[in-house]
């Protein structure tokens, strides 16, 4: 028999320390909405699988890697069965070192101990559940940030309006996949929602979980059980909530509400109308070794080229830092690739912000009816753009500030996420 518990800590920063998601210093102000540490339990008798999503930008390996240590010795879950990611806010507290904003490394120090409290508290509710699987597709507020022009570029968050612009350079995603998680009552006491949308919307100098967090709050309401509502972000990686026809700014509070509200309408239309599912728990992890970005002749002039421009941009300083201090030429990165098969579903995590198109792929060749593929999860190399999108080039695709694995480091990564899922299946 499956069983399931589920389990909640806050996981705000001091007031102070700085946000991430943008190249200057943001001091968090105050906390608009708590973030959260999410955790799913899951064990079939043979196998048992924890699920962690946490309201931050991203998180590194180092804090996973104790949280895994610090939930695996009290609940006896195989370290490698734990999968911890990240939703991607842009208003949670800075976490990747190395960066023109800095961490708050006391901060970083007791977030592994919470992260790894949610899954023990997760662990000591299990009880007697059932799994529901449903999906629904949403195309009206996810657009591909990365446009064609007249003159044959490519550019990244165009003007609004911008009479230049001749069409969207890829796709989006519109699939929302939920996994419903029910009670012996057959209430829900965990859904777990994927949808790929960057959740760059809030602003500002206060913490808050963006969309996913009034997502996940309105979602619970509307059940008396209140289940916990986890949301797993999809290959978001060129994908945004900017709709260039509209010539307003679509940021702040207003616009996370709306968002939030269109995304919930959905997550409760599959919610409700998911179909039971059996079966038993699977895992797969593998290691990758795949090279950094190398720094080149070209990226130290660019780097000179900055210092010597005394009206460089925050964003032109921060690259010029990254490209001085970088100290992984030749080096190879451990990317860790993770599956996880849940009756006829599974979830695949992967450590970066995947260009959409290998999502799309990974889902494509998947032998799982529905696949969840989740960014962001277990560590982060920045962006995974594809092959084509590093010619025309845009931001995303910008050499150790954004992308810091070489070029073809996403055909590796969702050639193996394939193969991984075939091998559960």
């Amino acid at each position: 028999m499956l069983h399931a518990g589920t389990g909640t800590q806050i996981i705000n920063p001091p007031l102070g320390t700085s946000l991430g998601g943008y190249f200057y210093e943001r001091p968090c102000t105050r906390i608009h909405d708590d973030l959260f540490a999410k955790s799913l339990v899951l064990g079939d008798g043979a196998t048992k699988v924890s699920i962690t999503v946490c309201d931050l930008q991203a998180i590194e390996a180092k804090e996973v890697q104790k949280a895994r240590e610090i939930a695996s010795r009290a609940t006896g879950i195989p370290q490698d069965n734990i999968m911890i990611s990240a939703t991607h806010t842009h208003t949670g507290p800075q976490v990747r070192r190395g960066r023109v904003v800095p961490v708050n490394e006391d901060y970083l120090a007791e977030l592994p101990k919470l992260i790894a409290k949610s899954i023990i508290e997760a662990n000591d509710n299990l009880q007697p559940a059932s799994l529901r699987l449903g999906e629904e597709y949403e195309d009206r507020i996810a657009f591909n940030r990365r446009y064609r022009m007249k003159d044959g570029s490519v550019r990244f968050n165009p003007p609004k309006q911008d009479s230049n612009i001749l069409g969207p350079d890829g796709p989006i995603d519109p699939q929302v996949n939920v996994l419903r998680v029910d009670g012996q009552d057959g209430e829900p006491i965990a859904i777990i929602a994927n949808y790929a949308l960057h959740p760059d919307i809030m602003g500002g100098c206060e913490a808050s979980a963006d969309f996913p967090g009034e997502m996940s709050r309105i979602v619970s309401s509307f059940y008396e059980s209140r289940p916990l509502v986890i949301f797993m972000q999809g290959t978001c990686g060129n994908i945004n909530h900017r709709d260039i026809s509209k010539p307003d700014s679509q940021t702040g509070r207003g616009e996370v509400i709306r968002i939030a509200r269109v995304l919930a309408g959905k997550i409760l239309a599959a919610s409700e109308l998911s179909n039971p599912m059996h079966g038993t728990l699977g895992i797969s992890r593998r290691i990758l070794d795949i090279p950094y970005h190398p720094l080149t002749d070209a990226l130290r002039k660019k780097a000179a080229a900055v210092r010597s421009n005394p009206n460089a941009s925050h964003f032109d300083k921060a690259q010029a830092n990254d490209i001085e201090s970088y100290h992984l030429d030749g080096k190879l990165a451990e990317v860790e690739i993770q599956a996880i098969k849940i009756a006829n579903m599974a979830i695949v995590g992967i450590p970066g912000e995947l260009f959409v198109e290998y999502g799309l792929s990974i889902k494509q060749w998947s032998p799982f009816p529905q696949t969840f593929v989740v960014e962001l999860a277990n560590n982060t190399f920045g962006y995974i753009p594809t092959q084509d999108a590093f010619h025309p080039g845009t931001y995303e695709t910008m050499p150790i500030v954004s992308a810091r694995l070489e070029p073809s480091a996403g055909v590796r990564i969702a050639n193996t996420a394939g193969e991984m899922l075939r091998e559960i299946f």
